[in-house]
């Protein structure tokens, strides 16, 4: 057995343990910035290393979950046919009535086809998300190592490989490019039976000839069709839904330059910060640091302009997944406009500042004021901690 088919086999077989050590150090994270030196940087590593593992980990789970799992046990099924690993598990199948895996969302069914369909979108997609937690980590060593120059460079470097990527997906797709660009995990894995993971489960080839004897016993031989298919109008198999492509329709038009924006505000925004630092009225004092160059209105006022721009620009469209993702979009323009430039330095810091040093004179809730306070150097110094 091969190194990478034992680890897949432990996995499998030890979920509940695995879920339980990600959240543990997933929250963990979340009380390390301004606990001890380079808290920040231990954090964030732990942070990125536990999003790439567990994007592994989503990868394996699904290329191990039976599909039918999402589906409802059919009605008419003859027990005898039904091919389990074990009695137990026939049992909990007979006593089955809705499926043990939620109906895939609208976003996953969406990704999943295109990363079926298209080996370079898929690629595109993976190294995206891989990049996206991997940034902070990456400005905060380039920071350390070689100060602010080096930093900015290497920041650069990062947004333009971002934004190749955005327009390779959008060259792609036609299509808004949805963030995450990946199927996300949406089900519990420690939930599942680790039986129903690792062994083989039935085929159509295996079923029988349809016989009044349901399989659920809940469900009376001669019940209405309507009780049968019930349980299933939230579940259907692909075959019976819309196509996941017509969940995002096709850009057109001006569509297009909104999404370009989207796109490219990181890199056009890094642009504008590096090039306000060789402006004439550039402080002489750490002049390539964030909290200078924030002070600058410039780079500010014009990434909250083109993203007005691009928001006055985008599809209005009544699908779900794409009034989520403009949702999701109103947020980060929301972000960006409160969290960094001469507003946060002005305005919002001086705000939750205030609000940490209120709440660390109450009992208890002092805590939060000391880990709220905690972040406010890491906003301050480093760029991906607002624009990613």
């Amino acid at each position: 057995m091969s190194p990478i088919t034992a680890y897949h086999s432990l996995l499998l077989s030890n979920l509940s343990t695995v879920q339980t050590i990600e959240s543990g150090l997933s929250n963990i994270t979340w009380l390390l910035p301004g606990r001890f030196e380079d808290a920040e940087l231990a954090s964030e590593g732990l942070y990125a290393l536990l999003g790439l593992i567990s994007g592994y980990h989503d990868e394996v789970l699904h290329a191990h979950i039976p599909k039918h799992l999402a589906l409802p046990p059919h009605p008419f099924i003859s027990p005898s046919t039904a091919v389990t690993t074990s009695n137990r598990l026939d049992s909990e199948n007979r006593q089955r009535i809705l499926p043990l895996l939620p109906p895939q969302s609208d976003h996953t069914r969406y990704t999943r086809c295109w990363s079926n369909k298209s080996l370079a979108y898929k690629r595109a997609s993976k190294a995206l998300s891989t990049i996206g937690y991997l940034e902070l980590v990456i400005e905060m060593i380039a920071k350390r190592k070689g100060g602010d120059r080096i930093r900015w460079r290497v920041v650069l470097f990062i947004e333009i490989i971002k934004t190749f990527l955005r327009l390779v997906i959008l060259r792609i797709t036609k299509r808004q490019v949805l963030s995450p660009s990946t199927p996300q995990r949406e089900v519990d894995p420690s939930s599942l039976p680790s039986e129903l993971l690792s062994s083989s489960t039935t085929t159509t080839s295996s079923i029988g000839p349809v016989k009044p004897s349901p399989l659920t016993p809940s469900i009376t031989p001669n019940a209405p069709l309507r009780d049968h298919l019930y349980p299933m109008i939230e579940h259907l198999p692909d075959s019976h839904l819309s196509h996941p492509l017509s969940l995002v329709p096709e850009l057109r038009g001006k569509e297009y330059i909104s999404e370009v924006i989207w796109s490219a505000i990181g890199l056009l925004n890094v642009l504008l910060l590096m090039r306000s630092s060789r402006s004439t009225n550039a402080s002489s004092y750490k002049p390539l640091s964030l909290p200078t160059l924030s002070r600058s209105y410039v780079p500010y006022i014009s990434a909250i302009r083109l993203l007005f721009l691009a928001r006055y620009l985008r599809p209005k469209s009544s699908s779900p997944l794409v009034i989520a993702h403009n949702a999701a979009q109103d947020r980060r323009l929301l972000a960006r406009a409160f969290l960094t430039g001469p507003m946060w330095l002005g305005f919002t810091r001086p705000k939750v500042l205030g609000l940490a040093k209120g709440l660390e004179r109450v009992p208890i809730l002092g805590l939060v004021g000391e880990l709220v306070e905690g972040y406010l150097p890491l906003v301050d110094d480093y760029f991906y901690y607002t624009s990613s």
